[in-house]
């Protein structure tokens, strides 16, 4: 528990106020309460907090708590609220969550299962800052060594401070969503959400419930991407695969700024910057008639031409160092863990196609090899990580397509190390000792590795 985490009660009973501050300060954490919405609310902008405890119902505001939530919600979209009353029933703790609370008690308060939900709150608040600075780090440094890459960083300066709608075209594994994350950070809209969806792996109907949400009879079934987003910034890789159904439906949120739940007549109001994505060029997009020119319209004001990694070739050097750095970092390792030719080695790797396989090589790479953190990290152990995983009858093709680095990490860690290890046992003729020895792996370990991964050692 963080000592530091401030929250602010704001309830029209002094005792109700006197009793949660009170079994909250002796659980370590710092409270602050108001016996009225708008003190409260000048408190909240003042300051900074963690978490809010909000009373529906406050005989002594000008408005009610849902009211006040939204305000706070307007100064904070993130902060944790938990709403409480005495007249609670199911339909005002789902209107409570539908208007952004995080949870809703009822009076009179049970102090462990509140303390227990603000603790969970918290927790979750704190992991979505971390997330968000962790993104806002990332996303801070492109780098532009290239005249290509510079063409974008300048646009970008350009129009990260504003809210027009912004299409991303290039390859995949280009960088279009590293982009469009520093494009989210960097704008106004940085304090709100940003929401990622992909169409290419969705069917026209998921679409439409990731999008809209869906409710039945007045109760709310599934909350949309679009309802999460309001206010933030929505990225849509591979617009150009949208269903034309939903192109349709789309269009229309852009135009009235409103949209419908499934299952709903009744409109929401939705405010958002929109990037998308596209492996086509706009002329491409027109050319082909393959989507709605109104809507190409509305989600294209400025167009960015993402370079492959072949136009940025002057970058490759920096972008190996920054992918290498991260990933030392990630396994509490250092740059001294490297040897001098293995920045070199990545640099200079043709069996890569984009940067995004260019960076899930070297994060493999170093997950791999991170084991024994007192080892050095070597050209030649990554050239035999390399050797292990592609077939030698067939090298060629599996450098060109170098297809692993679509798995998962499981899946890719898997397949590393029985390649690894079965290259590395028919290298040494099955001789565990010299295995061993080479891949700094004790021999029961080694043993041990090798019974999980089913691999016939041949002893």
């Amino acid at each position: 528990m963080n000592i530091e985490e401030k929250i602010l009660i704001i309830d029209d009973e002094v005792d109700i106020c006197d009793q949660l501050s009170g079994l909250l300060n002796d659980r370590g954490f710092s409270t602050k309460y108001y016996t009225s919405a708008e003190e409260g609310i000048r408190e909240f902008k003042k300051n900074s907090y963690s978490l809010v405890i909000l009373d529906i119902w406050l005989n002594n505001s000008k408005f009610d708590g849902f009211q006040a939530l939204e305000e706070i919600k307007e100064l904070n979209e993130t902060v944790p609220i938990i709403m409480i009353s005495g007249h609670g029933n199911i339909e005002t703790a789902v209107n409570s969550i539908k208007k952004g609370a995080y949870d809703f008690i009822e009076k009179p308060l049970d102090g462990d299962l509140l303390v227990f939900k603000v603790s969970k709150a918290l927790e979750i608040y704190d992991l979505k800052n971390k997330v968000n600075n962790f993104y806002q780090s990332k996303n801070n440094n492109y780098v532009a060594n290239s005249e290509a890459s510079k063409k974008v960083l300048s646009c970008l300066n350009k129009i990260s401070k504003t809210d027009s709608s912004i299409l991303l075209s290039g390859l995949n594994g280009s960088g279009r969503e590293f982009l469009a994350r520093k494009i989210h950070y960097e704008s106004n809209r940085s304090n709100k959400r940003l929401k990622v969806i992909d169409f290419s792996d969705l069917d026209s109907v998921k679409i439409e419930n990731e999008l809209f949400g869906s409710e039945e009879k007045g109760i709310i079934k599934s909350v949309g991407i679009l309802e999460e987003v309001n206010g933030g910034t929505l990225f849509i890789k591979d617009i150009d695969k949208m269903d034309p159904k939903v192109q349709g439906k789309f269009l229309r949120v852009l135009e009235e700024k409103k949209y419908y739940r499934i299952g709903s007549l009744s409109p929401n109001n939705i405010n958002f910057r929109i990037i998308s994505s596209s492996k086509m060029l706009l002329n491409e997009l027109k050319k082909y008639r393959i989507f709605r020119s109104d809507l190409l319209k509305k989600i294209n004001f400025f167009e960015i031409m993402v370079p492959s990694i072949k136009q940025r070739t002057e970058d490759i050097n920096d972008l190996v160092k920054e992918f290498l750095s991260s990933s030392l970092v990630f396994h509490k390792m250092n740059i001294e863990n490297v040897s001098n030719d293995v920045i070199l080695f990545f640099s200079e790797l043709v069996c890569v196609n984009n940067i995004a396989q260019l960076k899930k090589f070297i994060e493999w790479s170093v997950f791999m090899l991170s084991e024994n953190k007192n080892e050095k990290i070597t050209k030649e152990k990554v050239i035999n990580l390399l050797n292990g995983f592609l077939n030698e009858d067939n090298k060629t093709e599996k450098k060109n397509n170098f297809e692993y680095l679509d798995y998962n990490i499981k899946q890719a860690r898997e397949s590393f190390e029985k390649n690894y290890l079965a290259y590395n046992l028919k290298k040494y003729n099955n001789n565990i000792s010299q295995v061993s020895e080479k891949i700094g792996m004790e021999r029961t370990a080694l043993y041990r590795k090798l019974k999980l991964l089913k691999i016939n050692s041949g002893s």
